[in-house]
């Protein structure tokens, strides 16, 4: 059974003066991500879910196929440790094991990372080979300011955010 259809578009919140070709219309693979609840820690060893197009070999092509992967979330101190300049706790995640031979990659940088079926991640950056851990952007940190621009926006639900 193929995935879902995961369409994030926070970053046509990120673009002044983007607009969409048509209306988005819900279907059964296509409706809203549930937002997280609340600025609640998260805790190492949960897993969770991340979906994408992005590449599954270092030197291979990018997949023609929506893939997903669960992956585990790790302690701040090993992507601090990893990426002592550029990892900051207060809102990235840090996601993967290294142990497991799983990750999220080139191309698939935007994607969300669902726990819980709540967006609680977006695909960032990790190291050039895409071996675990890997940093995603922590989407609570950012609430206020989602729900502020969906609002202004006059989005329908402030409580989802867009398209899965």
């Amino acid at each position: 059974m193929q995935p879902p259809l995961l369409v994030l578009l926070l970053a046509f919140f990120l673009l002044p003066g983007a607009e969409l070709e048509g209306n988005i219309k819900q279907t059964d693979a296509v409706k809203p991500l549930p937002l997280p609840r609340s600025r609640k820690r998260l805790r190492p060893g949960q897993k969770c879910t991340v979906a994408g197009w992005g590449k599954v070999s270092t030197w291979g092509p990018y997949s023609d196929t929506l893939r997903e992967v669960q992956l585990t979330l790790r302690k701040d101190k090993d992507c601090e440790y990893r990426f002592r300049r550029s990892y900051n706790s207060t809102i990235q995640l840090c996601v993967g094991d290294p142990t497991e031979n799983k990750a999220s990659f080139q191309g698939d940088s935007g994607g969300p990372l669902l726990c819980k079926n709540e967006i609680q991640g977006i695909v960032s950056y990790g190291n050039k080979y895409g071996e675990p851990p890997r940093v995603f952007t922590k989407v609570a940190s950012y609430l206020p300011w989602i729900k502020k621009t969906m609002k202004s926006l006059q989005l329908q639900n402030p409580d989802h955010l867009l398209w899965s």
